[in-house]
């Protein structure tokens, strides 16, 4: 099988280290890639948001399946031009991807599970303002009797990530994970697209991923199909979990950066096989996914500055060394060659360090060994943290460890909706 990734960041990076050990890929191709997919893939320059352009090289590599990484190229309708060419291709078309393009659709699609709604009244009202409820028109009857409202979905629970995969008939789910948002210890830094996942959730109920896929991903996929909308590809479900059940809180097209690190990390079924059979509606017959036992933990490697003002061409060593620790691999995501040898940041979120070990405690300290490439960790790292506490590394200085700052958030067992 011939694969073409489209993408960049960690998340393609996961995405061809995992293919590139699969037997029945034979040829691996990414566009645009960065350094570290280029040691495992051939690199070709493309627009990644350009129907045309990526359809081109599909056809010049003989492509027999493209993988879309990111959103911009869904969304730009990349996966149609594929299909159209006759061309299989791992992800949504446009109209579909449009379940993370457009935040009023992607309303519009939840609202049909009917989510229990909190309508409160703008003003004093004695404690009597409020009603909490499922039933959408209760919900507009209160409002019209309150005048100004605020109404918001009750959410009171741990949030989590679930992927899915989707052929437009059937959906199997992959392994849920839970990621991390705030920079720096003690969640004292800004919001940023993930500072690091771990996978799998200890605390999370038996039966987590049925429940998931009968309540929201099954009724999603069911409620795009009904709107002329079918879905192929990867579905991403942020998930809370409420006293009341399991609640979507926001769906993305494509594999989330930074639990696909991990989740990826875990996989023991052949990948290609996977998407393969997902591009070309065939994933019924593709059997039942497998995963390796224990745990994986991804800590991000952060520029100074991220995620306001990230510093770029800070000179980044220590890969090597990294990369010799047992159970340890380091995914780029925004690195650039700087000449012959020299490999710099060029992005927000630099590299991935990976640790996998038989439970959470031994894959977290596996991660930060990695990261320090040395063991003790530099003067600045983060003091450690109960199994499923995820803290932050912050390296000394450029040539302590990857870029100037290194940083992971250090969150609670189970991150809370809010």
């Amino acid at each position: 099988m011939r694969v073409l990734v489209i993408g960049s960041g960690g998340r393609e990076h996961a995405l061809t280290r995992v293919l590139a050990r699969d037997g029945e890929v034979t040829s691996l191709h990414a566009a645009p890639g960065n350094p570290g997919i280029a040691a495992i893939a051939e690199i070709h320059d493309v627009a990644p948001a350009d129907p045309g352009s990526v359809t081109a090289l599909a056809a010049k590599v003989g492509a027999d399946l493209v993988v879309i990484g990111p959103e911009a190229p869904l969304v730009a309708g990349v996966a149609d031009a594929l299909r159209a060419a006759g061309i299989a291709c791992f992800g949504p078309g446009r109209a579909a991807a449009m379940i993370e393009g457009s935040k009023s659709f992607a309303k519009q699609v939840m609202d049909a599970f009917g989510p229990p709604y909190v309508v409160k009244a703008d003003g004093l009202a004695a404690g009597k303002g409020v009603v909490v409820t499922g039933d959408r028109q209760q919900a507009i009857r209160h409002a019209r009797a309150c005048g100004t409202v605020v109404i918001e979905e009750f959410l009171d629970g741990p949030e989590l990530s679930l992927f899915a995969l989707a052929d437009g008939a059937a959906a199997v789910p992959l392994l849920p994970a839970q990621d991390y948002k705030r920079a720096r210890d003690g969640d004292a830094g800004p919001n940023t697209g993930g500072m690091g996942a771990y996978a799998p959730l200890p605390w999370a109920p038996a039966g987590l991923a049925a429940e998931a896929m009968a309540t929201v991903i099954r009724p999603t996929l069911d409620e795009l199909r009904l709107r002329g909308a079918p879905y192929s590809g990867l579905l991403y479900a942020g998930l809370c979990l409420t006293r009341g059940g399991i609640r979507g809180v926001e769906f993305n097209a494509r594999f989330g950066d930074p639990e696909t690190q991990v989740v990826l990390g875990l996989l023991a079924t052949p990948l290609g096989g996977l998407l393969q059979a997902t591009a070309v509606g065939d994933l019924a017959s593709a059997g039942p996914v497998g995963w390796a036992a224990g745990a994986a933990v991804t800590v991000v490697i952060a520029a100074e500055g991220y995620p306001d003002a990230p510093a770029r061409g800070d000179e980044i060593d220590g890969l090597n060394e990294a990369e010799r620790v047992r159970g340890a691999h380091i995914l780029h995501a925004g690195t650039s060659q700087a000449g012959a040898g020299r490999l710099v940041s060029s992005g927000g979120r630099v590299l991935s360090v990976v640790g996998t070990g038989q439970d959470l405690a031994e894959a977290r300290a596996v991660a930060y060994r990695a990261a320090a490439r040395r063991t003790p960790a530099p003067r600045a790292a983060a003091r450690q943290a109960p199994p499923r506490q995820i803290a932050a590394l912050r390296a000394a200085s450029s040539r302590t460890a990857f870029p100037r700052t290194a940083s992971l958030c250090q969150a609670p067992t189970s991150r809370r909706c809010g």
